[in-house]
């Protein structure tokens, strides 16, 4: 691809069909260094499941030691280790830290190819409906990283505009680049 060419993205499609409700992540701008850290409301949401696990594995281990219900015992230890399962795999992402280093030029979010810093051309803010059959639905937004050979990468995804903008601003300072606001209104 040479300087001539045209690069074209559909800035109107959402890169992730889901997103939380509630804040996940801030960006911190710390010299060289910006970064994604997740919120504490976060990182307790994904502790109550690991507290509990652990709570069920050590009841399941006392019934043993107390009594011969070995079925019981079984059924609960069964049961927190899936709980604390789903704990341990629902803070990975939360744990997985996104940087922008100036110093290396580079954005690694531990998923994506590696993005030089110079690549990225603009920042975007995108909307979105969370659709649920059984509950109510609820708006949510996007932030994504565009670079100059055509690659949208997600950045953010949650439902704090307000926090989501001041976020893209403080990273859009910090890369000297452009925030695209492609919000759409959502009819419901």
């Amino acid at each position: 691809m040479n300087h001539n060419d045209t690069v074209t993205i559909d800035l109107t499609r959402t890169l992730l069909k889901d997103g939380p409700k509630f804040l996940s992540h801030k960006v911190i701008v710390d010299g060289d260094l910006a970064f994604l850290r997740p919120t504490i409301t976060s990182m307790l949401f994904c502790v109550v499941y690991i507290v509990v696990g652990l709570f069920l594995i050590a009841l399941a281990s006392y019934q043993l030691i107390i009594s011969d219900k070995y079925d019981l015992a079984i059924f609960v230890g069964g049961f927190g280790v899936a709980i604390g399962t789903f704990g341990i795999a629902l803070i990975q992402p939360f744990v997985s830290r996104a940087t922008f280093n100036r110093v290396t030029g580079v954005f690694n979010n531990h998923t994506d190819r590696n993005v030089k810093l110079h690549n990225i051309v603009s920042l975007q803010i995108n909307n979105k409906m969370i659709q649920r059959k059984h509950a109510i639905s609820y708006p949510c937004y996007e932030l994504n990283l565009l670079t100059e050979h055509g690659r949208r990468i997600n950045i953010l995804n949650h439902n704090d505009l307000i926090q989501l903008m001041h976020d893209g601003n403080l990273l859009g300072n910090f890369l000297g680049v452009e925030v695209l606001d492609c919000r759409r209104e959502i009819i419901l």
